[in-house]
């Protein structure tokens, strides 16, 4: 992973809550850039399929807001040999090629002469050519939120994967957006989740802020957040309900201020430290729910999976397929049976049972030839029986060793001419 793009990812967010969707998969791109598909992309960003689908660009193409490039979108198929993955990667604005916006026409982020500022703080490993390069489009923001930005940023800036070993690993795997931490539930919480999750408006101001306490007004939550003042205010309920440590509402002269305590909540060298990392029950009840929508669509994709399904209630048009296929009247009792049951099991595990006692298919037709006709139909009849033309055009097929013969003469009789 890279530092840099973490920081440029950070500073490009500033003031923008349209772009809430794509940051948490730039997030995970840059993070974790071994994860790809719909359904690994949408555990680890804490998104749904449909949203990742929704979110990404077209393949070979830009996203929306342009944090991300889309390598290919994926293709499904009941075979591996034509499925596909998607893949994605974050849009850097240092590259030349792609620039989300030009850099001719960069407005100032942190108010008058606070980029420069902003650069020389960051000025380790190329990073100040990277901050006043980019091409950034946000209101500028006020003093006390430009601090807090800086700091957050340099935090960002150290960050690296060291896992568990490091504080600044330890940092990283705090703001996986994939948490319970950062999830947004809609309607009852999961009994399994112990805590309240604070949601994807406080991941990206958890970002921003680099995990640091910090004290913010309401207006400064605007202005980093990009929310509007009634926003920005239920954020602060939110995070409050959630965990009541975390928000602590101080007076500095006649304005309200609020004490936003992230190290102390969610660092381990914090006084509140609560290991939410370690809270990950929301991804784990998605993964495992991905893997039966995986098993169900290896199954359907075989033969024996595709026919049990479409004879299944599983199938939203059985009726209409059965209406338009109907069993043939001499078909056998235990298909027919299990047909009206409608059970997708229980139909595949006869089709299967039914394909391990006619055993493999030959390599060759040769196999085929000195086998009785009926023998041969009752390995390629299931779930019913051939009709009578299909048995003659099976027993046609079966040619003599002398015609055979007679032909080669004449083939080699013309190749000699």
């Amino acid at each position: 992973m890279s530092a840099s793009d973490l920081v440029e990812m950070a500073i490009r967010s500033v003031g923008r809550s349209e772009v809430l969707t794509e940051l948490p998969l730039a997030f995970t791109a840059i993070t974790r850039s071994y994860v790809s598909g719909t359904r690994g992309l949408a555990r680890w960003s804490g998104l749904g399929d449909h949203a990742v689908r929704e979110t990404v660009g077209p393949e070979g193409g830009l996203s929306e807001f342009k944090f991300l490039w889309t390598m290919t979108r994926g293709t499904a198929s009941p075979t591996v040999e034509d499925r596909d993955s998607m893949e994605i990667r974050y849009q850097s604005n240092t590259r030349t090629r792609h620039r989300s916006t030009s850099s001719k026409d960069f407005p100032s982020l942190l108010g008058q002469g606070g980029l420069e500022g902003l650069g020389a703080l960051l000025a380790l490993g190329g990073r100040k050519e990277l901050v006043e390069g980019n091409a950034v489009t946000s209101a500028p923001i006020g003093e006390r939120a430009q601090q807090v930005l800086a700091k957050g940023l340099k935090t960002l800036s150290t960050l690296d994967a060291g896992g568990s070993t490091t504080e600044s690993g330890r940092i990283l795997a705090m703001l996986d957006p994939g948490l319970d931490l950062w999830a947004e539930i809609h309607g009852e919480k999961p009994r399994d989740v112990a805590m309240d999750p604070l949601g994807r408006r406080a991941w990206h101001l958890a970002v921003l802020c680099g995990l640091e306490d910090v004290t913010l007004s309401v207006a400064d939550v605007e202005e980093l957040t990009g929310l509007s003042k009634r926003g920005a205010q239920a954020l602060l309920a939110r995070m409050t309900a959630a965990n009541s440590l975390l928000v602590q509402k101080v007076r500095q002269g006649r304005t309200i201020a609020y004490e936003i305590l992230w190290a102390s909540n969610y660092r381990q060298n914090g006084g509140y430290w609560d290991n939410a990392c370690g809270r990950d029950r929301i991804r784990k009840a998605r993964a495992a729910r991905d893997r039966v929508i995986q098993e169900v669509s290896a199954r359907r994709g075989t033969g024996a999976g595709y026919i049990a399904y479409l004879h299944s209630t599983a199938n939203p048009k059985r009726d209409e397929y059965l209406a338009a296929n109907p069993l043939p009247a001499d078909a056998d009792g235990v298909w027919v049976a299990l047909v009206e049951a409608g059970d997708e099991l229980a139909l595949y595990g006869h089709l299967r049972a039914q394909e391990a006692e006619a055993g493999p298919v030959p390599n060759t037709p040769g196999v085929l030839v000195g086998r009785p006709a009926e023998k041969q139909v009752s390995q390629v009849a299931a779930p019913g029986k051939l009709t009578e033309p299909a048995r003659e055009s099976l027993e046609a097929a079966v040619v003599s060793q002398e015609l055979l013969a007679e032909m080669r003469k004449r083939v080699v009789g013309m190749g000699s001419r």
